[in-house]
């Protein structure tokens, strides 16, 4: 008998170039990575036919992995519909199923496949064809513009927006399974949060139930060999009520997923259902999810302490007029994301990055009133250590009744009310603290800072905040670990 692991792959790379894989959103699995989602299925129990949907199949491997799968759960007869939208592709992918067919017959089973060469979203096959148990998709991702695509408005009947092409795919899927049907996934994490996928997450949440997330702590070695830096998980969902747990398992890429760290969480802690959001929190170890857990019994959020944030007002490639290098009368220090540091802002005028803003005519829309603020960067680098670096804007600093802050900058303030300086000291504690940036790391994927993961941060109350920046200002010790021994102390933080 011959090892069913051991099922021959024709390579793609034999028959595509790199760029073009990339001009169709097109990054493709390993096959131990494959062999890994296959191996997140369930039993589908006594059925006589186990129907299976490849909605983007390249070369195969992931139903050929499904199909073994199936065939160690005790499933003889499989049926695959498999859609592909590269004709080049096809060759290849029709020979791995002539593969999986053979293999079937000597396993005393029956293999069946039927290839598409149709685009999965325009075709909809949800429309007509429903009811399959397992799919297993590495679908495309990439942004398109929501006028004038021939994908806007596609899964307008399932979810509002156009975020990206990936959520489609995810969205469609969901509608083509049968009730318990299995889903496994490999996308990028940018759905389980941030303002554009309120709608998909919604919609994924009314039907689907998240039972299992990977999470690689390696942006770059998923999809190593296509130069992919972004942030990649997998994920495990069943068309059913959600259930009670979610398991979170992490590894470095896919060369280590035999070891494995899995925790298991309630799934009240992983999505957050207190808000219209519904964000999906995803620690990558048990300690910070005991720090999910800690921040979530605090007693206050950061809108309930009044405070509010907004992003920079000034664009620079909208506002070049106002821009100058020079020194000029009339004119004020314009903020960019290097000038922030933490605690500080650093603008000298003699960095060649610093410019400043001209107070003409229309200035105002632009510019802000010079109070005190806490500035949060609002991108940083994939090899940055820290998400967030918080400054602190103190009006004395420039002696000007305006200031410009930058479109990469977000700053905070109190509804109604002058921030004073030493809350704004504790605020920007708290977002130093090595804590806080663990926090928000569970609960976004992305280098980008949005105001509105911001927004539904739980925070401390305004009392301990203040409590906090007396503890920073008294020490004048803005090393990481001062910060943190203050923060945690004063929080009651111990053993993370």
């Amino acid at each position: 008998m011959p090892n069913i692991n051991a099922v021959k792959q024709l390579s793609l790379f034999d028959l595509k170039s790199r760029s073009q894989s990339k001009e169709l959103g097109q990054f493709f699995t390993e096959s131990k990575t494959a062999d890994y989602m296959a191996s997140m299925l369930h039993s589908v129990g006594k059925v006589e036919l186990v129907k299976i949907l490849d909605a983007g199949a390249g070369e195969g491997i992931l139903t050929t992995s499904a199909a073994r799968r199936c065939l160690e759960m005790g499933n003889r007869r499989v049926h695959a519909v498999l859609f592909e939208v590269d004709k080049d592709i096809l060759p290849a992918l029709e020979g791995n199923m002539d593969r999986l067919v053979r293999m079937f017959i000597k396993k005393g089973g029956k293999f069946s496949y039927e290839i598409l060469n149709e685009d999965f979203i325009l075709s909809r096959p949800g429309k007509h064809e429903r009811g399959f148990h397992i799919s297993i998709i590495n679908p495309p991702y990439f942004k398109y513009n929501s006028k004038g695509s021939v994908y806007s408005g596609s899964t307008a009947d399932l979810f509002k927006g156009n975020p990206n092409i990936y959520a489609s795919f995810m969205a469609v899927v969901s509608s083509c399974l049968a009730p318990g049907g299995q889903m496994v996934a490999i996308v990028p994490r940018s759905f389980t949060n941030g303002l554009y996928f309120k709608d998909f997450r919604r919609y994924l949440q009314s039907r689907m139930s998240l039972e299992r997330v990977h999470i690689f702590r390696s942006r770059n070695r998923l999809f190593k060999n296509m130069g992919v830096l972004q942030e990649n998980i997998i994920c495990k969902f069943v068309k059913s009520e959600q259930q009670p747990t979610i398991e979170i398992w992490s590894s470095t890429c896919s060369e280590d997923l035999a070891e494995s760290e899995v925790v298991r969480y309630p799934q009240k802690l992983i999505i957050d259902g207190s808000n219209q959001h519904n964000i999906i929190r995803i620690p990558e170890s048990a300690a910070d999810g005991h720090i999910l857990g800690l921040v979530e019994d605090w007693p206050n959020s950061f809108e309930g302490n009044n405070y509010y944030i907004s992003t920079g007002p000034v664009v620079e490639f909208r506002t070049r007029e106002f821009i100058t290098t020079k020194v000029q009368k009339d004119s004020i220090p314009l903020l960019r994301m290097h000038n922030v540091k933490a605690f500080r802002i650093e603008w000298t005028g003699k960095h060649w990055k610093d410019v400043r803003f001209l107070l003409k005519e229309g200035h105002e829309k632009h510019t802000c009133s010079n109070n005190v603020y806490v500035i949060l960067k609002r991108f940083s680098s994939k090899d940055e250590k820290r998400r967030l670096v918080a400054g602190i804007h103190d009006p004395e600093q420039f002696k000007n009744h305006r200031i410009g802050l930058e479109n990469h900058l977000n700053y905070i303030g109190v509804k109604g009310e002058d921030m004073g300086l030493l809350e704004a000291f504790g605020l920007a504690a708290l977002f130093n603290s090595t804590f806080m940036d663990r926090y928000f790391r569970s609960i976004s994927g992305n280098t980008q800072v949005n105001a509105t993961e911001i927004r539904l941060l739980k925070l401390p109350t305004r009392g301990q905040i203040v409590s906090i920046g007396k503890e920073v200002q008294r020490a004048k010790d803005y090393e990481q670990s001062a910060v943190d021994e203050i923060v945690q102390s004063a929080l009651n933080i111990r053993d993370v």
